[in-house]
């Protein structure tokens, strides 16, 4: 049984530092990039210890694994209500309204992954699965089939950008336009998807 300082077990304070070291890391990477994310950094930052660090940690690869789910988990959580009601617009507005109001995630998310082979394979675990609940039995076809597979791939290309832009600034600061512009982009896609699946 461990014992309890200050009101928490050691459990506790372990995870709280994880916790820490986390948040430190979504700061870095997603206003400074994966290159900002260094182990002294991210403790210098955190004000905890290397032997802290590894407490969680094997390596920074492991946390910045940590730091991609974590940016994931939040946007999994803006979308859901709009995604359990199968509203693609909704989805589209509800993402655009989180990246609009922390840019760090759209940076961790969508921009990052382009030069960093770790976050592209994290994306590739990830963000189909994501795609295909929002989309629903709106695509037909296997995305075992190459084809379906680069159809897919444009309509990420195409979302990664429009999303990218949005969150820098560029496309104005209507978000209803911009989820009525992003949902009629991925329709088309999904029906140029369908039709090569078929």
């Amino acid at each position: 049984m461990s014992r309890s300082y200050g009101g928490q077990t050691a459990e506790g304070r372990a995870a709280e530092r994880r916790a820490r070291l986390i948040d430190v890391g979504v700061e870095l990477v997603g206003t400074q990039g994966v290159s900002a994310l260094g182990m002294r950094s991210v403790c210098r930052a955190a004000g905890l210890s290397q032997r802290y660090f590894y407490e969680s940690f094997a390596d920074t690869d492991a946390l910045l694994h940590a730091v991609y789910r974590a940016a994931l988990s939040r946007l999994e959580e803006a979308v859901a209500p709009a995604v359990t009601s199968g509203d693609l617009h909704a989805v589209f507005e509800a993402a655009a309204r989180l990246m609009e109001t922390d840019p760090r995630i759209c940076r961790i998310l969508l921009v990052e992954p382009v030069a960093d082979a770790r976050l592209r394979r994290h994306v590739r675990e990830t963000i189909p699965a994501i795609a295909m609940a929002a989309v629903g039995d709106r695509i037909a076809g296997s995305p075992d089939d190459p084809g379906v597979r680069m159809h897919f791939s444009a309509l990420f290309g195409a979302m990664i950008s429009l999303f990218v832009e949005w969150t820098e600034g560029s496309l104005g600061t209507d978000r209803d336009a911009f989820a009525r512009h992003a949902t009629a982009v991925a329709t088309q896609l999904m029906r140029e998807i369908s039709s090569a699946g078929t």
